[in-house]
């Protein structure tokens, strides 16, 4: 939805990076944050690994513990101070204090918190105008996660508590009533305790009742178990019975099973019996003597002569009324052993214990405590509430300063929470390091900043472990020439950690504007040296060839008796000196040649030209590449290259030539003496005068370069620039002349010169 108006208040923004930014630095500032939406905030969220904060604080702005930090937890952070701060000079002090009066305690945690820092000044014996320290506090909360007492219900057996409370505390646990406190021990909650003691209690009134029901004596549950065995077969014996009565059938057809058992099957046998009666319903009695059933019959047998029915038995005859008056008589116990407690977990446990524990107080007792502990919920609650509000105070502007708004990227005094410390390494200091957690991912995103990256591994030992990290570091000035995968440099964290670093990969882009001019040039020259070692190796290769042919032996020619000698055949290509010789003189020769022609060529050609056409092949090669380096110089994003470590940066930040001097720069040296000493003069006894080297090397530059301009001077200004007209002296055709016989006449001044010195006279013979 699209507001229908801005929020109303005094906002102040800066110019950061290239964006306006929200100005965070009194009161009303940071009450700002919670008005300005998000879309102008400089990040909308961030991994927690990016910021190098304490983990404590950063746990606290990571409400759900995900890992991530997002735009609403952080204004989630905010109300919460804002709300329950009355004044808000801890935080732009960052202090790890705080004090009662700072605290509103009509705010809507307000009473926890007072009530919380009351409770710990007097456990510390602390007068409660003093202010607490997070020390302290945390301290405290420690303290009371890891006792008896820390508000959340539970006792765990610990030392400080009597025997037998330890012991009762043991038995409900291994009974299976369990909770675990805030420090992670095992014990009993309340409701554990009042579950344990209604389950002693049950077993108690259960066995009170036993003597009442024990009508056969101590054998009453033996004749029991048996009885209610035989119980579905007498009460099938007895319905059928009283169906045969009921219905009007042939009684000839009664007892007679209509089905298609095999008698030489005794599984099929037993099958059907274990379905049929006790005995064949002939009458309304039983009668034991007669046939029963044969899978039956012995437990049948059994129960006719237990206490449970020789009452009731006539003649080994049993009635339906005799037997109905028999399962009464059981009826107690059954209803007694059915109330027997189950599934409670005090099968283990002798009853005689469970009447001690019964008729004891202990249960009461550990209940008291565990009630107790429980009263202290909003203390120990509101001593966690007191932590969040002191690691807020110390730590949030600083954070807010990072993330809504970043002017601290940009200060040169200290490094941002963004930054992990500072390469050093081809004599610069790197200060824009930030971890990689995916380093193809990384990459993949980084190369669209424009940005020059070097991913830098870095490891040290420390207490045996090695610890290792890959970390980006961005250049942003100086050179990348000097710069390759394998460089090694070391790496200062902001603690004073010193790692061991090393290229591992690197993004190669543009870092100077300098660079982005001689880099088409550099390429250049490296596919030209490149193209000459190819050519040279190439022909090297078949001069080495041509030399081992030349020197290799003939073969021997054999001797026939009789006959001359044959000459040996000249192996082709074996070096002769003369000819050697004479083709060197060639060489020279066409070589002098070829330099008389190029310098009779570029006689009449003007420096300037010469200068003008180098410029445009200059220009026509290295043009496209410098504009292309140049317009990567001004796309340098730094969103790019912080959005590549998983932060949603929503302001768009391009990295100027003087930004890149904050992040890439070459240190001061220090002043002091210098001396400069070559290492060569420590191999002699006597150093060599160095100031009259210098002056004679600096002396004989300068004749070198004022010979060398002289002469150019003189070729392109005096004897091609200022050329005149001439006369020329005729001979008569018949007399060569030449040498000193030649007759040199002054060409005679030419009209407007005023009768001034010829300026040039040419002596032509016209000799054949």
């Amino acid at each position: 939805m699209i507001p229908e108006k801005a929020p109303q208040g005094k906002f102040r923004f800066r110019m950061i990076g290239g964006s306006m930014q929200l100005r965070i630095d009194d009161a009303e500032s940071l009450r700002n944050v919670l008005l300005l939406d998000e879309a102008f905030w400089a990040m909308t969220g961030a991994d927690v690994g990016a910021f190098r904060f304490d983990r404590v604080f950063l746990d606290t702005i990571d409400s759900d513990h995900d890992g991530h930090i997002r735009s609403s937890e952080v204004q989630s952070a905010v109300r919460f101070l804002v709300d329950n701060l009355k004044s808000f000079d801890g935080i732009f002090e960052h202090s790890d204090k705080i004090s009662l009066n700072s605290i509103n305690g009509s705010g809507p945690d307000g009473e926890e918190l007072t009530g919380s820092f009351r409770l710990i000044a007097r456990s510390l014996d602390k007068d409660e105008t003093l202010p607490l320290s997070i020390e302290e506090i945390s301290g405290y909360r420690n303290a009371s996660g890891y006792s008896s007492r820390n508000g959340d219900g539970i006792i765990a057996p610990e030392a400080s508590l009597q025997e037998d409370l330890r012991e009762l505390i043991a038995v409900i646990i291994a009974s299976g009533r369990t909770s675990a406190d805030r420090s992670g021990a095992v014990g009993v909650s309340v409701e554990n305790i009042a579950s344990f003691a209604e389950a002693v209690k049950k077993r108690c009134d259960h066995a009170d009742a036993h003597a009442a029901v024990m009508v056969y004596g101590d054998d009453t549950g033996s004749w029991y178990e048996l009885f209610k065995e035989c119980e579905p077969l007498l009460d099938g014996y007895f319905l059928n019975a009283a169906a045969a009565g009921f219905w009007t059938v042939d009684t000839a057809s009664i007892g007679k099973i209509d089905c298609a058992a095999d008698l030489m099957m005794p599984d099929t046998v037993r099958e059907v019996l274990k379905n049929a009666a006790a005995a064949v319903p002939t009458g309304g009695e039983l009668d034991f003597a007669g046939a029963l059933n044969p899978l039956y019959a012995d437990k049948l047998r059994k129960l006719e002569t237990s206490p449970v029915l020789a009452a009731f038995c006539e003649n080994r005859r049993l009635s339906a009324d005799n037997w109905l008056k028999a399962k009464a008589a059981l009826a107690p116990y059954g209803a007694w052993e059915n109330s027997r407690p189950c599934d409670d977990g005090l099968d283990a446990f002798p009853l005689e214990k469970l009447y001690l524990l019964n008729n004891s107080s202990l249960l009461d007792e550990l209940r008291s405590l565990a009630e107790l502990d429980s009263s202290f919920a909003l203390a120990v609650s509101g001593s966690e509430l007191l932590l969040k509000l002191v690691t807020l105070q110390q730590n949030i502007l600083e954070f807010l300063n990072n993330f809504v708004s970043m002017p601290d990227l940009f200060d040169i005094t200290r490094p941002s929470r963004l930054q992990m410390g500072k390469l050093i390494m081809d004599g610069r200091h790197f200060t824009l390091a930030v971890p990689v957690r995916n380093a193809a991912e990384h990459k993949r995103i980084v190369k669209t900043s424009e940005i020059c990256v070097l991913y830098v591994e870095i490891s040290r030992i420390d207490a045996g472990n090695t610890i290792k990290q890959l970390l980006a570091v961005a250049v942003t000035g100086g050179t990348m020439r000097t710069l390759f995968i394998g460089k090694h440099g070391i790496f200062v964290d902001v603690d004073g950690n010193m790692y061991d670093a090393r290229i591992c990969d690197m993004v190669e882009q543009p870092v100077s504007v300098w660079e982005a001019l001689k880099e088409p040039y550099f390429r250049f020259g490296d596919f030209i040296g490149k193209s000459m070692e190819k050519m040279f190796n190439t022909r090297n290769s078949m001069i080495q060839k041509d030399i081992d042919k030349a020197i290799a032996l003939p073969t021997a020619v054999p001797v026939v008796p009789g006959k001359p000698a044959a000459a040996v055949p000249a192996a082709p290509g074996v070096m002769n000196l003369p000819m050697l010789l004479m083709g060197g003189g060639i060489g020279i020769a066409a070589l002098g040649s070829s330099v008389a022609f190029i310098a009779k060529s570029l006689q009449n050609v003007s420096i300037w030209t010469v200068l003008i056409v180098l410029a445009g092949i200059m220009v026509i090669f290295g043009g496209p590449m410098v504009v292309i380096s140049l317009v990567k110089l001004y796309r340098r994003d730094l969103s790019r290259f912080l959005e590549s470590c998983g932060c949603a940066v929503n302001r768009h930040m391009r990295l100027t030539r003087r930004m890149g001097g904050i992040f890439t720069f070459v240190p001061k040296r220090p002043k002091g003496d210098v001396l400069l000493l070559d290492p060569a003069e420590l191999l002699t006894a006597v150093p060599r005068c160095r100031k009259f080297w210098g002056w004679t090397l600096a002396v004989l530059a300068l004749l070198i370069v004022g010979a060398v301009s002289g002469l150019a001077i003189k070729y392109y200004w005096f004897d091609t620039c200022r050329e005149v007209p001439c006369q020329v002296q005729k001979c008569d055709g018949k007399t060569p002349v030449k040498g000193p016989d030649a007759v040199k006449k002054d060409v005679p001044a030419l009209p407007g010169t005023d009768g001034k010195k010829p300026q040039k006279t040419e002596i032509v013979n016209n000799a054949k």
